[in-house]
Parts: C-alpha cells; structure tokens; sequence
C-alpha cells in the first residue's frame, strides 16, 4: 500500500477527505482524514478513520466503526 498521507481520498458519495496520518495495525491499513468543506478551500469539523479494504482487486476505503479499533487508533496515531 502506497503512502497516502497529504493526498486526497474521494468517496463514491463526492465527499472529499484530507489523510493526515496512515498507519497499521495488525497487517491492516488505516488512514485519519479530514473531511474537505464542498467549494475545496478547508476543511470541516469532521475526522474520519478509514481502512482500507481490497474489493476485487482494487483498494477502497470504508469508515472504521468498530469501537475497540478506533479507541486503539485513536490512542496511538499522533499529531505532531
């Protein structure tokens, strides 16, 4: 998996989100992004953990909703 920190991640929905960290745990990616406000220009007040996924044979992301992994991202993913 490339390095995607400081690129941009685009949903299926048009959403938009910023990865500020990537890093992994137990053999799987994850990346903390912020969303991007619609016109581009910032971002909102919404952090997002996504991991990433393989879907026939491409990468996708899906947000990260199990509690026991976002608490452990959440605890070992640092902003400096």
């Amino acid at each position: 998996m490339e390095n995607l920190t400081n690129q941009v991640l685009e949903l299926e929905s048009g959403k938009q989100y910023f990865v500020i960290r990537q890093a992994s745990y137990k053999g799987t990616t994850y990346f903390l992004a912020a969303e991007i406000t619609p016109d581009g220009e910032d971002f909102t007040n919404n952090f997002v953990f996504f991991e990433n996924i393989e879907v026939n044979g491409e990468s996708r992301v899906k947000e990260v909703k199990d509690q026991a992994i976002l608490e452990v991202l959440a605890k070992n993913i640092k902003l400096d």
